[in-house]
């Protein structure tokens, strides 16, 4: 649908060899954190004794929509923003790091040229 993940929409869109939309200017930024790295971040964020402090998880470093979509390559379609959305979403993972040694592993870098190389 259209409020799920951008990097879904952009894979099935390249799949379909369609235009990648893009809502408002794209320039909205996102801190894009693979599933496998928020797990093992869970994980070891239980393996702590801890009572209410809070621990963010994510890379620590953000995209624009815009440098999404170049990695993706293709046609771009822009279509008018939609209200509600997030401009900028930026994990500090700097407590977790040091709490429990936990670093993201997956670059969306290299998630996107996989995913490119098995089409």
């Amino acid at each position: 649908g259209p409020y799920a993940t951008v990097v879904g929409i952009f894979e099935k869109q390249t799949s379909d060899n369609h235009p990648l939309t893009i809502t408002g200017n794209g320039e909205q930024r996102r801190d894009f954190t693979h599933v496998n790295d928020i797990v093992s971040g869970l994980v070891s964020l239980s393996r702590l004794e801890h009572e209410g402090e809070v621990y963010q998880l994510g890379t620590g470093k953000n995209y624009s929509i815009n440098e999404l979509a170049s990695m993706f390559g293709g046609e771009k379609k822009y279509v008018p923003s939609r209200p509600g959305e997030a401009w900028e979403t930026l994990a500090d993972i700097k407590k977790t790091t040091a709490d429990t040694g936990w670093l993201p592993t997956f670059s969306l870098e290299n998630y996107v040229k996989d995913y490119l190389a098995k089409m």
